[in-house]
C-alpha cells in the first residue's frame, strides 16, 4: 500500500516520524500496514484509526467522518464534550426562571439558580452570572427577606466587573430600597443617573426618596433635571408642581439646613446584623410556612421604593385633607415638641389658610377653621 506525500505530511503532524515510513511497505502477513507512534500501534483500514497498546487491547476508538448518509450519535463523533458556553447558562436560567415566575415553582426557581451559579463557577470573571443570580434572588425577596445578603453580594460582585453597567447599580438601588437603607438607595440612583442621564424614572425616584428624607434642596436641584427630559405636558406640569412646593417650603425657613445628610434610616427588624462572607455556592429557596414564594414580575424587580420610609418616620412627605373635615392628624416618629413644621398646598383649597394647628411628640395636626367641600391636598416638611 502507497503513502501519498500529503499522507505522510498529516502522520507527520500527529507525531509519526518520517523515517519510519516507506511508501511501498508490505508485509506477507498482514492485511494492512502498521506504524509505530510512541509505543502504540496504528492500524489504518478503510478510513478507520485504531489504536492499540503493547498487551493488544484496544482502548480508544477515534472514528473519522462518514462519508455515507448515517447520522452517528455524538458520543461517536467525538469522545470529549464541547464545553458550554455562558450564553448556555444564561439561556437555561432564563427559561426556568420563566416558568417558575408562570407557576411560582420552587423547584423551578431552584433549577434557575443552580444553571446560574454554573455560569458563575464556569466564568467567574463575567459580571453577567452574578447579575443573573442576584436577579433572580432579588424576585422572591418579598416572601424571602432572608436572602437580601445574597442578592446583594451577587450584584456588588456584578458591579465590580462591569462598573459602567447602569442596569446593575438600579438593581442595587432596589435591593437596598427593600433593604430599608436610604443612603445607599440614593447613592446608587445617583450612580444610575450617571450612567444614564436621559432616562426620567431614575431622576424621579431619586427625587422621591430625596424628599422623603429631607433632602429638599437636592430634591429641587434632580427635579430641575428631570423636567427637562419630561416630553408629556400632563406629567411636565406634575413634576413642575412637585418642584414648585419644594421651593416654596425651603423659602419659607431659608435659615434651615434642608441638606439633612445625617438622617439614619434603621434597617428593618428581619435583615439587621447582615453576614459579610457570601460563598459562591448559592443556597436553595425553601418556601415560607407562612407566605409561600412569590415572585416578582420582571417589571417588578426595579422599583424604587425604600420599604421603611413611610408617612410615620420620613422628614417630608404628602397628605390630604378631605372634604369637609377641619383636620387631619399626621403621626411621624420624627416630630418632637421643638420641631419646626411647614406646609405647602398643591392643590384645591384656593385662598383657605391651612396650617399646622398643633404638634407633640409623635405627631402633628393640620387644619381650617372651618371645613370646606373638597380635598385639599398639601406637602409637609419637618425641621429638627
Amino acid at each position: 500500500m502507497d503513502l501519498t506525500p500529503d499522507q505522510i505530511t498529516k502522520l507527520n503532524q500527529l507525531g509519526v516520524k518520517s523515517d519510519n515510513l516507506t511508501s511501498n511497505i508490505h508485509h506477507p502477513s498482514s492485511l494492512f500496514p502498521i506504524l509505530s507512534i510512541s509505543g502504540l500501534t496504528l492500524l489504518s483500514f478503510s478510513g478507520l484509526i485504531l489504536f492499540k497498546s503493547n498487551s493488544n487491547k484496544y482502548e480508544q476508538t477515534v472514528v473519522s467522518v462518514p462519508t455515507s448518509n448515517t447520522t452517528l450519535p455524538e458520543t461517536s463523533v467525538s469522545p470529549t464534550q464541547v464545553p458550554k458556553s455562558i450564553q448556555h447558562y444564561l439561556l437555561t436560567s432564563q427559561q426556568f426562571f420563566t416558568q417558575a415566575s408562570q407557576e411560582q415553582s420552587i423547584d423551578l426557581l431552584n433549577q434557575s439558580i443552580l444553571a446560574a451559579t454554573s455560569a458563575i463557577k464556569e466564568f467567574p470573571n463575567d459580571y453577567r452570572g452574578f447579575y443573573q443570580r442576584g436577579r433572580i434572588y432579588q424576585s422572591v425577596l418579598t416572601s424571602q427577606p432572608q436572602l437580601i445578603p445574597q442578592v446583594l453580594a451577587d450584584l456588588t460582585q456584578a458591579q465590580k466587573l462591569e462598573p459602567s453597567n447602569a442596569e446593575i447599580t438600579r438593581s442595587l438601588a432596589s435591593a437596598y430600597a427593600i433593604k430599608g437603607d436610604a443612603q445607599n438607595t440614593i447613592n446608587y440612583l445617583s450612580q444610575t443617573i450617571t450612567l444614564e442621564p436621559t432616562k426620567a424614572q431614575n431622576f424621579y425616584d431619586l427625587a422621591k426618596i430625596q424628599q422623603q428624607v429631607g433632602l429638599l434642596s437636592q430634591a429641587v436641584q434632580t427635579y430641575s433635571q428631570l423636567i427637562s427630559l419630561v416630553a408629556d405636558p400632563t406629567q411636565k406640569t406634575l413634576v413642575e408642581a412637585e418642584k414648585l412646593s419644594l421651593e416654596k417650603l425651603i423659602a419659607k425657613n431659608p435659615n434651615q439646613n434642608t441638606t439633612q445628610t445625617n438622617q439614619t434610616i434603621s434597617p428593618s427588624p428581619s435583615i439587621q446584623n447582615l453576614p459579610t462572607n457570601i460563598s459562591i455556592d448559592s443556597p436553595t429557596i425553601q418556601a415560607s410556612t407562612n407566605q409561600g414564594l412569590i415572585v416578582a414580575a420582571p417589571e417588578e424587580l426595579d422599583q424604587v421604593k425604600v420599604s421603611n420610609l413611610t408617612t410615620s418616620n420620613s422628614l417630608s412627605g404628602s397628605s390630604t385633607l378631605t372634604a369637609n373635615t377641619k383636620e387631619i392628624t399626621i403621626s411621624n416618629t420624627q416630630v418632637t415638641s421643638n420641631s419646626q413644621v411647614y406646609i405647602s398646598v398643591t392643590k384645591g383649597g384656593k385662598n383657605q389658610n391651612l396650617q399646622v394647628t398643633s404638634k407633640s411628640t409623635g405627631s402633628f395636626i393640620v387644619g381650617l377653621d372651618t371645613g370646606i367641600n373638597e380635598d385639599i391636598e398639601f406637602k409637609w416638611w419637618i425641621i429638627n
